[in-house]
């Protein structure tokens, strides 16, 4: 009865399976899926396992060449099964090591890492070494990409040494260049140096030994035509030899005659003549022909210098690219990583500013303090400066009527440093004030204790603290608290400056008491006043004609020149002022004037 649900499991399977293939025009491999079926449940009712395995393996084929990776491997998981009740350990390397590769590519790497490393240990049950090495090289890779370099190391040592052993030219290639990329994750330069040595080794070897043998075979085809033409020349001299002898036999019987007739005489002197002067041009023959032999032997011997300066000329070109080539790819390499770091850098660094940006004050908690304005300029993206509001009960119903707190803090530093000391200068006076501390003195004593504890400085050393100006106005007896750590204030009544300065020593830095005792100054507000706090951004800006500060005494001035104006031009006329001032050279640091309008009757 089981046996039987098998067998129309499996039919039902075929028959889904061919309405999937048919719409992908694959109508025929459709076909040969449902043949493997069949033959698969028939293998699996008369329990034959090895042949199941083989089937559910050919399916599994099929599947990934349509692209359905996952039912590949659910096929591949089956052949594996079937394999171990075969007991046929190559069929279970096939399956594992297929497994690992289409996990692979699903990006499965923990998957195809356990698969690779059962697919080496059945390889090595095999005594198969091919299938070892590259189940070792594939297990290395996939724990590289699961960014664990370290762990790729000893498959890949091992994979280099049968690699060495069989004499397996390209596998030993892969090992020295995966190698030389791992080491060099890891740091290890030494090491990935001299992986990349042998890979080199190996690549420039395979190049060169082709281009010697083609250069070997244009030598041989030039010494037989040479040595045929000094064959030809040997030839001529021995024809040149034979042709003198015989001319000396003929003179020599001419003389015979000379001497047996003297009436012949003048015949035969003429005769020697004309022999004498052949002979002297058969000699003269055989001399150009011996200087020709010379020539050719001094072209051979010039052509095989030749052949020798263009092997070591190749041979150094190819040294100097392929120099030239590793180095530029690692230039690349180099280049891409470090793009890839600045743009995570600047991801980052704009991630810090929405946070900071936040954690400032919005426009509608600016607005409850009535008539006023901020200059906020940071010299990078995010800033060391940080302006601050807050509510300060008065113990009046109405909320509207509470008394009203705002500072100018410049942190030390500035960019990300700054920014990371202005989050915890802002998230230290909001919890100052919800402790019910609402007098200027008391809020800045509890702030460097504040900053001084966040930060260790007793423990550290860490001197890094904040320079602040801070004021509380009491709206029903318009007066102006005001409490400054080495910035001052400055306010404007009846067309009259005016500064107040702060306290000598800073909030916070290792170098400062552990307790401080800042003062309190107060400032009536019954006339029209504007107020002024600021970090030291704007005036110790460098510009103007000779590249000089801009200066307390110059800032001043441009101050009373503008208090009269509303808040909106007055912003307008700083930020344009600095600019010009700066006439496009860079911002030397954070930038912060804040602006209210307070008194009156």
């Amino acid at each position: 009865m089981k046996e039987t649900f098998v067998v129309v499991r499996c039919i039902l399977l075929v028959v889904v399976v061919s309405f999937a293939f048919v719409p992908s025009g694959m109508a025929q491999d459709a076909a040969k899926l449902a043949e493997r079926e069949q033959q698969l449940a028939s293998a699996a009712k008369g329990n034959r396992s090895a042949e199941a395995a083989g089937q559910a393996y050919a399916i599994a084929a099929l599947y990934e060449d349509a692209g359905k990776l996952d039912k590949a491997a659910t096929y591949l998981a089956q052949s594996l099964s079937y394999s171990k009740k075969a007991s046929s350990v190559e069929g279970q390397y096939r399956a594992y090591h297929q497994l690992g590769r289409i996990y692979s590519t699903l990006r499965s790497y923990s998957k195809a890492a356990d698969n690779f490393q059962s697919a080496t240990k059945a390889a090595h049950a095999l005594q198969n070494k091919a299938f070892e090495t590259e189940s070792l090289i594939q297990y290395a890779m996939a724990q590289a990409a699961l960014d664990r370099p370290k762990r790729s190391i000893e498959p890949l040592t091992e994979a280099l040494a049968l690699a060495l052993e069989r004499s397996d030219i390209e596998a030993q290639a892969k090992c020295y260049s995966l190698l030389a990329t791992y080491y060099k994750a890891l740091g290890d330069e030494k090491k990935a140096t001299e992986y990349l040595a042998h890979y080199n080794a190996i690549i420039l070897g395979q190049k060169n030994a082709k281009e010697i043998r083609e250069l070997t075979r244009e030598g041989k085809k030039s010494q037989q035509l040479n040595a045929r033409k000094m064959e030809e020349l040997k030839a001529q001299i021995d024809q040149v030899e034979s042709e003198k002898k015989l001319t000396e036999s003929e003179l020599l019987e001419q003389r015979m005659k000379l001497q047996q007739t003297e009436d012949s005489l003048r015949i035969v002197e003429e005769i020697s003549l004309k022999r004498q002067l052949e002979i002297d041009l058969l000699n003269k023959d055989k001399e150009l022909a011996s200087a020709k032999i010379r020539e050719q032997n001094a072209l051979i011997e010039k052509e095989a210098l030749f052949r020798s300066s263009v092997i070591v000329g190749i041979l150094l070109v190819g040294a100097l690219a392929i120099v030239l080539i590793v180095g530029y790819r690692r230039k690349i390499r180099v280049n891409k990583r470090l793009h890839q770091q600045n743009e995570n850098i600047k991801s980052s660094i704009n991630y810090a500013k929405r946070i900071q940006e936040a954690m400032l004050p919005r426009k509608d908690q600016q607005s409850k303090i009535g008539d006023s304005f901020v200059l906020f300029k940071p010299r990078d993206v995010v800033s060391g400066d940080f302006y601050w509001f807050s509510d300060v009960p008065n113990g009046h119903d109405d909320p509207a009527h509470n008394d009203i707190a705002f500072a100018a803090v410049d942190c030390t530093g500035h960019g990300v440093p700054g920014a990371f000391m202005s989050m915890i200068g802002i998230n230290a006076l909001n919890g100052i004030v919800n402790r019910g501390v609402t007098e200027t003195n008391a809020i800045l004593d509890a702030l460097h204790k504040e900053i001084r504890t966040a930060l260790r400085q007793e423990v550290t050393g860490n001197n890094d603290g904040m320079d602040a100006a801070l004021c509380i106005y009491r709206r029903e007896k318009k007066i102006l608290e005001f409490s400054g750590a080495k910035n001052p204030l400055i306010y404007i009544q009846n067309n009259t400056l005016h500064q107040v300065k702060g306290d000598i020593h800073p909030i916070g830095g290792s170098k400062t008491k552990p307790t401080l005792s800042f003062k309190k100054q107060e400032i009536l507000v019954d006339v029209p006043t504007t107020v002024y706090l600021f970090s030291d951004g704007y005036r110790d800006q460098f510009g103007g004609k000779e590249n000089m500060k801009f200066m307390s005494k110059r800032f001043s001035k441009l101050l009373l020149d503008i208090h009269a104006l509303p808040m909106t031009e007055q912003h307008a006329i700083l930020d344009k002022t600095i600019e010009e001032w700066m006439n496009g050279r860079g911002q030397t640091d954070d930038i912060l004037v804040m602006a209210i309008r307070l008194g009156g009757a």
